[in-house]
């Protein structure tokens, strides 16, 4: 088998491009064609919900929401891996941690994170950006909240897999296993790589007041898989982030306070100042014990295997 490593960067490029475009046209496609032969509803009325809406709905948009999660980063991601490098695996970077207490750190430092970055948005969230924006912002929050009200543990889990494992999975094989990957080629240093895949990664969210929150959330997360060298240390922290709300909406329940919490404009001053000491300490550990992506970690073969497309099997960690 010849794979895409064998081709030159623009070609390999462009067939992640065709395989992206392939799987979101496929999937709109079938969504199209099955939503409502196999559901009562269209998918006008799935794009729609809040809160009052009936809970098959609900249930169908979510799930929906999950299949096109899948089909447009983790398919895609892990599709192209496979067909790029006979090691698709350590191609993505879903290699252990260097050391064990890196998994703690992350997670740690996204728990610190969080409450600064959901108080950015909250303060973001006050400047006025028209009415068409306002208007689309509060329709996404609306499903949002029709989302996380979860009555009961399997409802739970159900929004934590496709709200908080696939995206985790699935956006972190995209933008930093293969993007990354993509942009560090072109280029010595890692500043532009990680700016470019984390503005990606923001308006990929299309969240106009989350816009900033989550470009500082992709370069947080990026910075994770470098100074690791772990694809799975950033999918952790991914986790925690998309999964700590949805916890905290479920822990909450009826009560005023965790509700109050989970809505990030409500975010206090002193649990963001707070969550930075954490963040701070927790880095600062995190870069005495980080084990670096190797610097020949974009390289397509080793120096010592022909480029000519044979196959060939290498530990990228081999030459660390």
């Amino acid at each position: 088998m010849k794979y895409f490593r064998a081709y030159p960067w623009m070609l390999q490029l462009l067939l992640f491009a065709v395989i992206i475009f392939t799987m979101m046209g496929f999937i709109s496609f079938m969504v199209i064609t099955l939503l409502s032969k196999l559901t009562p509803f269209t998918l006008a009325q799935i794009t729609v919900i809040d809160e009052h809406s009936p809970v098959s709905l609900v249930n169908t948009a979510l799930i929906v929401q999950g299949v096109f999660s899948l089909f447009v980063f983790l398919a895609p991601a892990g599709l192209f891996a496979y067909l790029a490098h006979p090691e698709p695996l350590p191609y993505l970077g879903l290699r252990a941690p260097g050391k064990k207490i890196q998994l703690l750190l992350v997670i740690l430092i996204m728990l610190g994170a969080i409450p600064v970055l959901e108080m950015i948005g909250g303060l973001i969230s006050r400047i006025n950006f028209g009415a068409d924006v306002k208007a689309s912002q509060e329709a996404n929050d609306q499903m949002q909240n029709a989302f996380l009200n979860m009555p009961d543990f399997t409802s739970f889990l159900r929004v934590f897999i496709i709200m908080a494992i696939v995206p985790a999975l699935g956006e972190e094989m995209f933008f930093r296993g293969v993007l990354l990957r993509f942009a560090k080629k072109r280029m010595r240093s890692m500043v532009f790589p990680i700016l470019f895949t984390a503005l990606v990664f923001a308006a990929a969210h299309s969240n106009v007041y989350g816009l900033l929150s989550i470009f500082l959330a992709g370069i947080l997360l990026a910075v994770i898989y470098n100074l690791t060298g772990s694809l799975w240390c950033s999918i952790v922290a991914h986790l925690v982030f998309n999964g700590s709300q949805i916890v905290l909406a479920y822990a909450g329940g009826n009560n005023a306070t965790s509700k109050a919490m989970a809505d990030s404009s409500a975010v206090p001053y002193y649990l963001a100042a707070a969550g930075a000491v954490v963040f701070g300490i927790s880095f600062y550990f995190l870069l005495k014990n980080k084990t670096p992506l190797p610097t020949n970690w974009t390289d397509d073969f080793p120096p010592e295997e022909p480029t000519d497309g044979a196959d060939g099997n290498w530990d990228f960690m081999a030459k660390s």
